[in-house]
């Protein structure tokens, strides 16, 4: 495929029927890219619907297989489409030179049968190799299945690293029968020879331990796992390990099972060298083991183009120009991925680039899997190239809208406006005109999209007009219809609340802004009494050199207003009211959104560090008594600390998720975090496609515009909600990793101005290991990991790390909850290859 989509891959081509259809059932997003290149301008593609045509439909037999007809349907359709055009040729043309259509197959067995045929059939490698530009283009070819004799080794001959793969069919047969266990691969961000898999039969995730246990799975792969038995339970490690530092001497010549050795025992010495106790005896760990085992098969690869860059070490040293073909260690952005190796002709070229890459396999005798180039995003640490690889890493799609979705919107662009009120006006029918409403809009500064917009205004009954409510703020009536509106005043949050502030003012928009505080203030006491949750999230906020610049000078951390917290209160009510309303109209398919109460397993180191740190009980039986014991974690001397367990107890919590009303049971409904037995997301349709689903939802449900039909098939909905969820999570990494990209350039930027001093901060210690320490610096919202290379010895017991003096003086010990100072600075990060905040004792 990305042979297809390369820019200088421009041969005739017809695409088969037979092949799209193929695809399809493979995979999906490859179909859609498919089908988009076949209506591309830049290339010349014919698609034939080769299985409609009567000269070319083939009926399978009852001893071939499906794949063996298709490959037969392609013969064929190759065969006809030489006979026509030879035909065609003889008939009304004066042209002397016949084209030849030759069929591209890397299956070994199709080319045979077609050439026993006398058909032109050739390896896809070999044809590309056949044009001018094959240097480049041979590199984005996947690497070969291990069926082909010219593969970067030949499995056959090299002893196992791993064990093989139970097939598909064989995993899922086992995990019905209860012997293995279904799930996600995770990935360890701290050590990279550990990963878990949370599964349904256990409160606590599996851990894999070791190369050989994870058995070559990826990030986000869906596994089939072996529990082993209880005695070999066991803790995580307590010692950061990364792959980098442990394997930076790896040849990627000579990273086969036969070479390993040293690779090996390396490894071995660091997964054993955590607490012999940790394993045999919960007592003496902070909390209980958890199940371990093995990867025994993957039902479910979740490959993917990744943005890297070319390990420079990696080179061979006497090549380092030239476009002789070489094998080198491509390093992902994300350390959650391994190294992928690949054979390329433009290594040195690529020296200092982000580069896009593709896994195509991981053989049973490779440490590392292979993979392909694909393109360059251009130079390291580049704010273009930095912006497109954040987007490619984390799948979110950035080029252009289609014809489609364009033409669904008006003919004028941004320059519509609402048009005159009149009777045979399609845009005012069935809307009500409330532009004589004291409306106003409050946002954060700088907001483009401007959709929080409220009102309220006493009516003679003594209730209030915002919805309708009583002074109390408890729901009188609800109404939902299309309007008009004319907001009188665009507030940010600081501007809203210095004018309820502000005493001197008493007009009616600014009374009005009063009144919704207030209601507001009575809507949050009744969420907190109903047991919501008061969580917290560390959001800065980046200073630009101007408004015209995407330029970073400074970052600090947002400031809260009490205006946040009633925007805040009206949204939720509004979402709750209209959640109500499509779940009564659509009972199966209303488009919803839940919190799952989370383990109680999931707070135990939580409420362990806290009673031995700080002396303090963290009550999880329910979220009211999470809520109260929060508010308990208070630290006289510094107000900073209850926002840190809030933080940290956010991170115990099980994400939010979109689903369909007729999925789950209606006591399956409830959001833990806000202590509402329904919810749903309305109020940013500008942003969020759930919203405008809901919106959707609800314009029909109040029968001013029909639902489509797709939105009343309950089936249809869930794929949607799922592809939701999943790009939800997504967006979520890529906005982190994104403020983490610019908060590096801004604190960069600080260091300039102070005249190159590093700046220091006060911080809190979040997590202990053997070897380093987490850390929070509340004043900018950042974590950080800081190691230590010297001798050290590790209380797990008492989450205490002791940094033994290398000069005879006082050993340094450093608790979890202990306030330390920290010098920021900015480095190239090894995996990333930008600006990446380094904090340090």
């Amino acid at each position: 495929m990305d042979l297809l989509e390369h820019s200088s891959f421009k041969v005739p081509m017809i695409l088969l029927q037979t092949v799209l259809e193929e695809v399809r059932h493979r995979s999906l997003p490859l179909y859609s890219r498919l089908k988009q290149l076949s209506q591309s301008e830049d290339k010349v593609i014919w698609v034939f619907y080769n299985e409609f045509s009567s000269e070319t439909s083939v009926v399978r037999t009852e001893d071939e297989t499906p794949n063996d007809k298709n490959d037969r349907s392609i013969r064929v359709a190759t065969q006809w489409y030489n006979e026509h055009i030879i035909k065609a040729r003889h008939h009304g043309t004066t042209e002397r030179t016949i084209p030849v259509v030759v069929l591209l197959t890397d299956d070994l067995a199709n080319r045979e049968r077609a050439k026993d045929c006398g058909i032109p059939a050739i390896r896809v490698k070999d044809y590309v190799s056949s044009l001018p530009e094959a240097g480049h283009l041979l590199d984005v070819l996947a690497t070969n299945g291990p069926n082909e004799a010219d593969s970067i080794r030949t499995a056959s001959k090299q002893p196992n690293i791993y064990s093989e793969h139970l097939s598909v069919s064989s995993s899922k047969a086992g995990v019905a029968s209860g012997h293995f266990h279904q799930g996600h691969f995770n990935a360890s961000k701290y050590n990279y020879l550990e990963g878990t898999v949370n599964v349904p039969a256990f409160s606590k995730p599996v851990l894999l331990v070791g190369r050989e246990n994870m058995n070559r799975a990826v990030d986000g792969d869906i596994v089939a796992v072996e529990v082993y038995p209880q005695s070999e339970w066991r803790t995580e490690t307590d010692e950061v390990l990364d792959q980098e530092a442990t394997l930076k001497d790896d040849d990627p010549e000579d990273s086969d099972a036969e070479d390993d050795h040293d690779e090996e025992t390396s490894e071995k010495k660091a997964i054993h060298r955590e607490s012999p106790d940790t394993k045999l005896d919960p007592r003496k760990g902070p909390s209980e083991p958890q199940p371990t085992g093995k990867i025994v098969g993957i039902i479910r690869r979740n490959w993917r183009a990744y943005v890297c860059h070319i390990d420079r070490t990696s080179l061979s040293s006497h090549v380092q120009t030239g476009s002789t073909l070489q094998t080198v260690f491509a390093t992902p952005l994300s350390r959650s991925i391994p190294r992928i190796r690949l054979r390329t002709r433009q290594a040195p070229s690529l020296l200092d680039q982000k580069i896009l890459v593709t896994m195509d396999r991981w053989d049973s005798t490779s440490r590392y899997p292979e993979g392909h180039f694909v393109r360059s995003l251009g130079k390291v640490e580049s704010k273009e190239a930095e912006r497109e690889s954040l987007l490619l890493e984390y799948e979110i799609p950035f080029r252009p809208f289609g014809r489609a979705v364009r033409e669904c919107l008006p003919p004028e662009g941004d320059s519509w406006v609402v048009p005159p009120k009149e009777e045979t006006s399609t845009v005012w029918a069935g809307r009500r005109d409330l532009r004589d409403l004291l409306i106003c809009s409050i946002d954060p500064p700088g907001c483009q999209d401007i959709d929080d917009a409220l009102h309220a205004r006493r009516l003679p009954n003594g209730n209030v007009e915002t919805g309708e409510l009583t002074p109390a703020a408890e729901i009188v009536n609800v109404q939902f219809f299309k309007s008009v509106i004319a907001s009188k005043m665009a507030f940010t949050y600081e501007e809203a609340q210095k004018r309820i502030d502000d005493r001197s003012l008493s007009d009616p928009l600014t009374e009005s802004m009063r009144l919704l505080n207030s209601l507001s203030r009575r809507l949050k006491a009744a969420r907190m009494a109903a047991g919501a949750l008061n969580l917290a999230s560390p959001e800065i906020k980046i200073h630009l050199q101007s408004a015209e610049s995407s330029d970073p000078v400074d970052v600090e951390q947002k400031a809260l207003f009490e205006t946040n917290s009633l925007v805040e209160e009206f949204m939720l009510l509004a979402n709750v009211s209209v959640a109500r309303r499509i779940h009564e109209a659509f009972p199966q398919t209303a488009v919803l959104r839940r919190h799952v109460a989370p383990p109680k397993t999931n707070f135990e180191k939580l409420q362990d560090i806290l009673r031995k740190r700080r002396g303090i009980e963290l009550d999880v039986s329910s979220s009211g008594a999470l809520a109260a014991s929060l508010d308990k974690c208070i630290d006289p001397d510094d107000p900073s600390f209850n926002t840190l367990v809030r933080i940290m107890a956010t991170r115990c919590m099980l994400a939010a998720e979109y689903f369909a009303s007729g999925s789950v049971a209606r006591d399956a409904f409830s959001h833990y975090g806000l202590a509402s037995p329904i919810y749903t997301h309305f109020t940013s349709p500008i942003r969020r496609y759930a919203d405008v689903l809901v919106h959707r939802q609800l314009s029909a449900a109040i029968d001013f515009s029909p639902l489509h039909a797709s939105l009343h098939s309950r089936h249809r909905v869930e794929q949607i909600l799922d592809n939701i969820n999943r790009r939800h999570r997504m967006a979520q990494m890529a906005s982190r990793a994104s403020t983490e990209f610019y908060t590096g350039l801004a604190l960069k930027a600080r260091e300039t101005l102070a005249g190159g001093t590093l700046p220091r901060e006060h911080a809190f210690v979040i997590r202990t290991f053997r070897n380093g320490i987490s850390v929070f610096v509340s004043g900018l919202g950042l974590e950080g990991l800081i190691l230590f290379e010297g001798s050290t010895s590790y209380d797990a017991d008492n989450y205490t790390v002791t940094v033994h003096s290398q000069t005879g003086g006082d050993d340094l010990g450093v608790s979890v909850f202990d306030q330390v100072e920290v010098e920021i600075s900015i480095e190239k990060d090894r995996n990333t290859q930008r600006g990446k905040v380094k904090m340090q004792l």
